[in-house]
């Protein structure tokens, strides 16, 4: 799959999906700095965009890079999309605008970490238990293409068989594996 047909595929699986009472990016953040019960948990709650994903700045995934370990189901399948398409530099134009400032210092969320580490925990299941067929499709090919990525430069700078022996890209296999096995029971 090309990556310009992931990223159709993407846009096609979560447009629509609205956040509801879901954990959003801010209301994350807001938890990973452990507001709770306070006013600026609520501030932060409020700047959470509820009906489309796509309205969501970049500067935002920077500012709340965080938020990944802490969506919700709602959250996760709301956000998921904008996260997929970040990792493929989808925004890359807009991110080197970001990155042009020197002032600029913020780390990006961790996407692949999110989708590879600790998938059977009760916390993993949960959080992605909401996610449709066709969402979990993306999720495979994304990940897939990734791989394929991989192996691209590995045979490119001739080292043919790396892959086998690299950990991060035995781990990302092992993972789309998992997310084979997702889509199955639904």
């Amino acid at each position: 799959m090309t990556k310009t047909q992931l990223i159709g595929k993407i846009y096609a699986a979560f447009t629509g999906v609205t956040l509801e009472d879901g954990i959003g990016i801010w209301e994350g953040l807001a938890l990973d700095d452990r507001l709770e019960h306070t006013a600026a948990y609520k501030r932060l709650k409020s700047k959470d965009e509820r009906l489309d994903w796509q309205k969501i700045p970049v500067i935002d995934l920077y500012k709340c890079s965080s938020s990944i370990s802490f969506h919700d189901a709602k959250g996760m399948r709301f956000n998921l999309g904008l996260y997929l398409l970040f990792a493929l530099n989808v925004f890359e134009d807009e991110e080197d605008k970001l990155h042009k400032d020197k002032n600029f210092n913020l780390s990006p969320p961790e996407v692949m970490f999110a989708l590879k580490h600790n998938l059977e925990s009760d916390y993993s299941k949960n959080r992605f238990s909401l996610l449709n067929k066709k969402q979990i499709q993306c999720v495979i090919h994304f990940l897939e293409y990734h791989l394929k990525e991989q192996e691209t430069y590995f045979n490119t700078y001739g080292a043919k068989n790396a892959s086998k022996f690299n950990k991060k890209y035995i781990e990302q296999e092992e993972a789309v594996a998992f997310w084979k096995i997702q889509e199955l029971l639904r």
